[in-house]
């Protein structure tokens, strides 16, 4: 069975930025990464979205909420 790929939008709370990880099928990592940075006191945050394109996912994003948006992978690094 195939799984249906998503993407990630992790926020930084602190900094008031976003980022757009994937597409990928699975986000533990991306988990992992996020309590990690959650534990030495970060306000970072993970959801899923959904859309054709990560310019899509993040378009979505900033219709519903507010940030700027930062490169893949600065708010937390696997």
């Amino acid at each position: 069975m195939s799984q249906q790929s998503f993407y990630l939008i992790v926020t930084d709370q602190d900094k008031g930025t976003f980022s757009v990880e994937g597409p990928m099928t699975d986000d533990r990592q991306w988990n992992r990464a996020v309590v990690t940075a959650q534990k030495s006191g970060r306000r970072v945050r993970c959801s899923t979205a959904n859309g054709p394109s990560v310019e899509d996912a993040a378009r979505d994003w900033l219709q519903r909420y507010s940030g700027t948006r930062v490169p893949s992978g600065e708010i937390v690094c696997l």
